[in-house]
């Protein structure tokens, strides 16, 4: 039995773009949650200003594990290439995010430091779940 040495590109770029749509969906499913039961019949302008503040800390909890079991995903059969994989996933999802919020009207000088503790959570739990699996050959 071989080890794969390939780089998955598109499983990357696949996977990187799947996150966001979880991470927007989880964001939503919050929301949704928070106008329906806890805090129902305000303003729609209210659940927005609440999503500002949420979304961020949803998208650090959850990106966390999403990350570290997605990139344990990639790396089988692909041992050799784990430290880079590792890496790719959350390299590839950055370059993603920063075109969204680019495109976006994101005040970045009062979320900058959310977006540090984001983007620095993430490669981390990726790369400790890339690396931390065990090679079965």
């Amino acid at each position: 039995m071989t080890t794969n040495t390939k780089i998955p590109w598109l499983k990357i770029l696949g996977w990187a773009l799947l996150i966001h749509i979880i991470l927007i969906a989880l964001s939503i499913l919050e929301v949704v949650i928070f106008s329906s039961l806890i805090e129902p019949g305000q303003q729609p302008t209210y659940y927005e200003e609440h999503a500002q503040i949420t979304a961020p800390y949803i998208s650090i909890i959850f990106g966390i594990i999403l990350f570290f079991f997605i990139s344990r995903l990639l790396v089988k059969k692909r041992y050799n290439k784990r430290k880079l994989i590792g890496l790719l996933l959350p390299a590839i999802y950055i370059i993603m995010d920063l075109v969204f919020l680019l495109l976006s009207d994101t005040d970045w000088g009062q979320q900058y430091l959310i977006f540090i503790v984001s983007f620095i959570t993430k490669i981390l739990a990726s790369y400790i779940g890339a690396t931390t699996i065990k090679n079965k050959e």
